[in-house]
């Protein structure tokens, strides 16, 4: 029998609408490709594409609704006047009425991969739902949310921002029991004055967690104790994390890793020693230890874990018969990520075999795109990596201040790097590929 989402009944409660009570929906879409049946689709109007193009394929199966704000006489239709805003509506109505447990996930980088590591860690107590891919924004979040059933016991939802109260209005309908920020560092920061406003905007997510709840912060990030001071402000409890002292403390030595939590250590199975992800690990056993989780059955959930597309993983690809070991972390790139992406890779032992970097432009930084792009420059040199090729526009400002040694090539676009690829690559290089997702490597590295 297939799941109940939502019925017909509580439709026509959200939307004071009069659908045939024997409908029953299973799934909510903004993409109409994603409407097999009994699908409820709201045809958004975005930038690029208007929903209503497609309402009539949507309706053509008999068990399918859609939301829309033009005119139909199709009895399968509801009209509004802001189908985004129904969409909320809807949103907010599964979070009333969800017993699920919520966590919200914010910060500079490493949203998506802690997302996706709390949903594999909490489905070992409970069926847990979370945001698909990188839905963190006005569209994805309530989207999302939208599709909560009655019956998650957990729910994980990642908050994106671009301008000051864009986290205040998604965290206002998510109201999660836990909020989780990774990080500060300068993504976005065309739209803000300085990095000081990019903390206070991440720190809405503290404006609405449910009474009791909690805020997990990064004891090691620069703004934690900004951070510290509006949850203290607030009432709100904080668990800690990172390496510094902390709830959940972070004990590395050359050859494994384990977590100290309220003095006691617990040591797990984890070959992937890359800070970020033990940031993300210790994040997560800060949830865990919350909801009084028992800590041992999480022992071999760390080492299985796959990472996501695009964000740090590691393949085996050939490049006209060189074999090359990839690691992809091409889907977005700003300064912080950045620089624990180029540290993470200068820790792996070169084993006689070049590392190589292919390094695309960091995007949103407005006026401090040069500095922060120098900077990175700085911080290579002093790194193991044998050779930097930049692609684009702005990592002109890299290349100029590279060392000679670590030059490769600069490369103005895509087109151009396909052309050079094969040049660039020696047989058994390690290739580090990190840029934001618009400068198009993501795309083309994934085909590999």
């Amino acid at each position: 029998m297939a799941s109940k989402l939502y019925t017909s009944e509580e439709i026509n409660l959200v939307f004071n609408s009069n659908i045939n009570k024997k409908l029953f929906f299973n799934k909510v879409a903004i993409d109409s490709r994603e409407v097999s049946n009994r699908g409820i689709f709201f045809a958004i109007k975005g930038v690029n594409d208007d929903g209503h193009r497609y309402v009539k394929t949507v309706l053509k199966k008999k068990n399918n609704l859609a939301v829309i704000s033009t005119k139909s006489n199709n009895l399968r239709s509801i009209r509004t006047k802001n189908t985004l805003e129904s969409l909320i509506n809807l949103a907010s109505y599964a979070r009333q009425r969800s017993k699920a447990k919520i966590i919200a996930v914010t910060g500079s980088c490493g949203k998506t991969s802690l997302k996706n590591l709390l949903k594999s860690s909490l489905s070992r107590f409970g069926k847990t739902h979370s945001s698909p891919k990188s839905f963190n924004n006005h569209f994805g979040v309530p989207y999302s949310l939208a599709n909560l059933s009655s019956d998650n016991k957990y729910g994980v939802f990642e908050l994106g921002m671009s301008f000051k109260g864009e986290i205040d209005k998604l965290v206002n309908v998510v109201r999660p029991h836990i909020a989780i920020i990774t990080n500060i560092g300068p993504a976005h920061l065309e739209n803000f004055n300085n990095i000081d406003g990019i903390c206070k905007a991440k720190a809405e997510i503290m404006n609405r967690i449910c009474q009791n709840g909690i805020i997990i912060l990064n004891k090691d990030d620069k703004f934690f104790n900004s951070l510290k001071k509006i949850a203290n402000q607030k009432n709100i409890k904080i668990i800690t994390f990172g390496f510094l002292k902390s709830d959940i403390q972070i004990i590395k030595s050359s050859a494994k890793v384990s977590f100290k939590i309220k003095n006691k250590i617990f040591n797990f199975k984890i070959n992937n020693l890359n800070k970020s992800y033990l940031y993300n690990v210790a994040a997560t056993l800060c949830v865990h230890y919350y909801l009084n989780h028992n800590i041992n059955l999480l022992k071999n959930k760390f080492n299985n874990f796959k990472i996501p597309e695009g964000r740090g993983n590691e393949k085996n690809i050939r490049i006209k018969n060189k074999r090359i070991l990839l690691v992809n972390d091409s889907y977005n790139s700003n300064p912080a990520s950045l620089e624990q992406s180029i540290f993470n890779f200068s820790l792996r032992k070169k084993k006689g075999y070049r590392k190589i970097l292919i390094m695309g432009d960091m995007l949103e930084l407005g006026k401090k795109s040069k500095y922060y792009h120098q900077q990175v420059a700085k911080i290579l040199n002093k790194t193991n990596i044998d050779k930097v090729f930049c692609v684009g526009s702005e990592v002109r400002y890299t290349y100029q201040k590279l060392n000679h040694s670590k030059k490769g090539l600069l490369i103005k676009n895509i087109s151009l790097l396909k052309q050079n690829l094969f040049k660039l690559v020696e047989n058994n290089d390690i290739l580090l590929v990190k840029s934001s997702n618009r400068i198009g490597l993501f795309n083309f590295f994934k085909k590999f």
